[in-house]
């Protein structure tokens, strides 16, 4: 990998937390600057005619209406699709649901598109009527469905080239035909291996110092980078527990010998302070098996 490609990597993982802001910001641009040229496009379509009523004002209320109903649906959208690829492997099933959300998707972008129109309407003196609301439907719905599909098309591409991009970690396989304790089987490896574009490396699992639940997979953060791992949250505390690694959240996992501090709220909810200088959020769920598997050093934190 030449030079330009790993510190365009580095800057991916180092920025990773403001991706989705960035990418939401840019999935808006898109559909105002499509829905700008759509809105033009149609005023010249009536600009035409000798009998044209409609103002110039309202092609674009039309389009921006549903560019902004498509933009604020994006975000449960993707919550529901990344859970969606956790519970349910592709499939019949998978694509069942995908067919529900998007008839979901085209009756909540076509109601906010319509409240959004009248309410613009409400400080003109001009009247908003959508039409037979069947037949408007099912015209919608079809562009609707469509658009569904060119969405999670594209942003499954995204997903998979910026994990590539980023780089994907995966246990090293062992031989196992000489193992006979299942117990040792089951534990995570000394070193996982990170493919990333046509280079492959390795990581050794204690470098890992927290790991973070991210739909289908984990983010092992290390003092080099983060990684995606195609694992679920709970197996990788438990495999690694002998390394370890212990659940501190629904979402986060620490490697115990990486914490510095540990501060409480008055919720019983509290903080855990890193040796990387980050911190990861503790439930008081897991806090008493966290005070256990600290007893013996209790006096280095703050309990």
């Amino acid at each position: 990998m030449n030079n330009w490609d790993e510190k365009w990597s580095q800057f991916l993982r180092d920025s990773e937390s403001k991706h989705k802001y960035a990418a939401f910001v840019l999935l808006t641009a898109y559909l105002f600057i499509n829905n700008s040229i759509n809105a033009a496009s149609s005023w010249t379509e009536f600009s035409r005619s000798d009998n044209n009523s409609v103002a110039l004002w309202e092609p674009y209320v039309w389009e921006y209406s549903s560019a902004l109903s498509t933009a604020l649906l994006v975000i449960p959208l993707i919550i529901a699709i990344r859970i969606l690829d956790q519970k349910v492997k592709v499939g019949a099933t998978w694509l069942g649901w995908h067919f529900a959300f998007a008839s979901l998707f085209s009756v909540a972008h076509v109601s906010l598109m319509v409240a959004f129109r009248k309410l613009v309407y409400l400080f003109s003196e001009r009247n908003y009527d959508f039409g037979i609301w069947l037949n408007e439907f099912i015209y919608e719905y079809r562009k609707d469905v469509w658009g569904y599909i060119t969405l999670i098309t594209f942003y499954y591409i995204a997903r998979f080239g910026y994990q590539r991009l980023i780089g994907e970690a995966s246990p090293i396989a062992r031989d196992t035909s000489q193992i006979t304790n299942e117990n040792v089987a089951s534990t995570l490896p000394d070193y996982l291996l990170v493919k990333k574009l046509n280079k492959e490396f390795l990581v050794q699992v204690t470098d890992i110092q927290r790991v973070e639940a991210s739909g289908n997979y984990i983010n092992l953060h290390t003092h080099v980078g983060v990684y995606p791992l195609r694992y679920t949250l709970g197996r990788f505390c438990e495999e690694g527990a002998h390394r370890g690694f212990m659940r501190v959240h629904r979402s986060h996992a620490v490697r115990i010998p990486a914490i510095v501090s540990i501060s409480y709220e008055e919720t019983g909810d509290g903080t855990i302070m890193l040796n990387n200088g980050q911190s990861v959020a503790l439930s008081r769920r897991y806090k008493d098996d966290l005070k256990q598997a600290l007893a013996p050093n209790q006096c280095k934190f703050h309990f």
